[in-house]
């Protein structure tokens, strides 16, 4: 995998607001990857970040970290059923764009 990918994945996550999710797919694009990368660089690299919050854009996670997760969105306020997290609770594209764009720093981009 791309280190820097890799790292720029996992900042954009923790740009996603408390009590909001967001989508494999949104994090790729904001992060200039596939959702499946982004899935990969979750499963591989995600545990220290918040990865409750990067759900599929049916708004599931895998059965194994669901209980663990409804634990948080409850923590957080995020709207969910059992299941899955609500529509409503996803951050768009352009709102994390913007979070990114406004306070985000690539990783290797050089200090002034």
């Amino acid at each position: 995998m791309d280190d820097v990918v890799v790292e720029r994945v996992l900042r954009i996550v923790e740009f996603v607001p408390s009590g909001r999710v967001v989508s494999y797919g949104t994090v790729g694009l904001v992060a200039r990857c596939s959702p499946r990368y982004v899935g990969r660089v979750m499963k591989e690299y995600g545990s220290n970040v918040t990865w409750w919050r990067v759900i599929n854009a049916a708004g599931r996670l895998p059965d194994p970290l669901l209980g663990r997760a409804r634990e948080k969105w409850e923590d957080e306020g995020t709207a969910h059923r059992h299941d899955k997290a609500l529509t409503s609770a996803f951050i768009t594209f352009e709102e994390l764009d913007a979070l990114w764009s406004a306070h985000g720093r690539d990783p290797g981009e050089q200090l002034d």
